[in-house]
């Protein structure tokens, strides 16, 4: 658990490396802008001139859905298959999964978070309690809908090219889910999905660094947090 007298010393453990601590930051301002830019094609309110203000954030718009595609396969690269050492094998994160059926760790965390329970619950087998663990699923299941369903909005622009091609290979999806409209429908859905998630990790960080004082906001800039002492089995 973290150290919950700020008397005493702590021991920092550097936590988040420079790729996952860059990664992080670079995902925030690309789903800021996404969503920025994603609320104003919808909903357009400059004056139409001769700048073509729409057809520029639309490029921008799909540019940052490149960049964030990028980023999101490398990081799902990571979850599958970096371990530590090496050699290649199943993620280290992907054993973790276990957590999810844990009933202790879900009655544990959720006390903490009710204001049952004083200190954040820590274990040696996961970086991640169960209530985290789900929400970053659901966070990646919303990042592969909203970028697929993105590449389908985007390829009637772009007809050629790799953007093009993605457009024709999900052909049979953009059918299946109805057509553009729909398919419109789901990209909005997805990206309202990310920015709750990003609204409530915002305050479940913040609450846990602060009234756990594990450093784990500050962690996200310096790569350091608090060591856990006592760990729980």
């Amino acid at each position: 658990m973290a150290n919950p007298n700020p008397q005493e010393p702590v021991r920092l453990h550097y936590t988040f490396g420079r790729f996952t601590r860059a990664s992080h930051w670079i995902r925030v301002v690309l789903i800021v802008w996404l969503s920025v830019s994603g609320f104003y094609i919808a909903n357009p309110f400059l004056t139409p001139d001769l700048r073509f203000d729409q057809l520029y954030i639309r490029s921008l718009h799909i540019a940052a859905g490149w960049f964030l595609l990028a980023i999101t396969l490398i990081r799902i690269y990571e979850f599958f298959f970096l371990k530590p050492g090496p050699k290649l094998g199943l993620g280290q994160e992907v054993s973790m999964g276990r957590i999810l059926f844990d009933w202790k760790a879900w009655r544990d965390q959720l006390a903490f978070y009710t204001l049952l329970r004083r200190d954040h619950p820590t274990y040696i087998y996961s970086n991640y309690g169960p209530l985290q663990y789900l929400a970053y699923i659901v966070l990646y299941l919303s990042l592969v809908v909203v970028i697929l369903t993105g590449l389908i909005l985007a390829a009637p622009y772009q007809s050629m090219g790799l953007a093009g091609w993605t457009g024709q290979l999900l052909k049979p999806l953009e059918v299946a889910l109805g057509g553009l409209a729909n398919v419109r429908i789901y990209h909005h859905i997805a990206m309202w999905v990310l920015i709750v998630f990003t609204l409530i990790h915002v305050y479940m960080v913040a609450w846990y660094s602060i009234r756990g004082r594990s450093m784990v906001m500050e962690a996200m800039i310096s790569g350091y947090k608090v060591d856990d002492a006592q760990p729980q089995k």
